[in-house]
């Protein structure tokens, strides 16, 4: 016979809580990737830092930090389901997070003749917001798994 809880007991599931908590960095990060590109947009601009290419580097480097953290974010926390699966999550989600930010700045780096598109880019200041896109959304990233860590100040306490 199956025994159920007391109407009154907390019915939560756990694995609902951190599926909750991992759609809530998620907002947490995109919003965070709005912030930061709003405030690229408003610092240059066609007339200003960049010239006309900046709103396309800003794309550029929000596209590829937003998904790479994102998608880091995810992996780092399919690893709630226990140490094994912790351990490869966080190597799978910190590879992610680093892959496409290394391979945008190679390909930045890349000789202007042969790739005239990056010489602009890396000319209208990619480089420079790749570096401040990423390491915004990795201190985003590292507070979010601090609170929401196993002894973090955000993560549910069983009631008593």
């Amino acid at each position: 016979m199956i025994q159920r809880p007391p109407a009154d007991a907390d019915s939560r599931c756990p694995r609902s809580e951190s599926r909750k908590q991992t759609l809530q960095g998620a907002g947490i990060l995109l919003a965070v990737l709005a912030l930061v590109s709003a405030a690229a947009i408003a610092h240059g601009g066609p007339t200003r830092l960049g010239g006309p290419e900046w709103l396309r580097a800003v794309a550029l480097v929000a596209g590829v930090c937003g998904v790479s953290s994102l998608g880091g974010w995810f992996v780092a926390r399919l690893g709630a389901g226990g140490p094994a699966l912790a351990v490869s999550g966080s190597l799978g989600g910190i590879a992610l997070r680093l892959v496409l930010p290394l391979l945008l700045l190679g390909w930045l780096s890349a000789d202007p003749a042969a790739i005239p598109a990056a010489g602009r880019l890396r000319a209208a200041g990619a480089g420079g917001l790749l570096v401040v896109f990423y390491l915004t959304l990795l201190a985003t990233d590292i507070l979010l798994h601090i609170m929401w860590g196993p002894k973090g100040p955000l993560r549910p306490q069983p009631r008593a």
